[in-house]
């Protein structure tokens, strides 16, 4: 398994950047504008106005907000 949510495994899986759940890569969100790490549809957020646009992760989303 693909410790840092950037890769798929042999299988097709991957965690969640976030939550850190397994999913195939068929339930991820896409990858995060910001950090790049894989994300699942609950930890998606859309991006702050002024910060681009797309989905990110959650943790950058908060980043962003402060």
């Amino acid at each position: 398994m693909a410790l840092n949510s950037r890769e798929l495994n042999e299988e097709g899986y991957a965690l969640c950047g976030v939550c850190r759940k397994k999913f195939s890569v068929g339930e991820l969100v896409d990858q995060c504008n910001f950090c790049g790490k894989w994300f699942c549809p609950d930890c998606a957020r859309e991006t702050p106005a002024g910060h681009g646009s797309g989905l990110i992760c959650k943790r950058c989303y908060m980043r962003l907000k402060k």
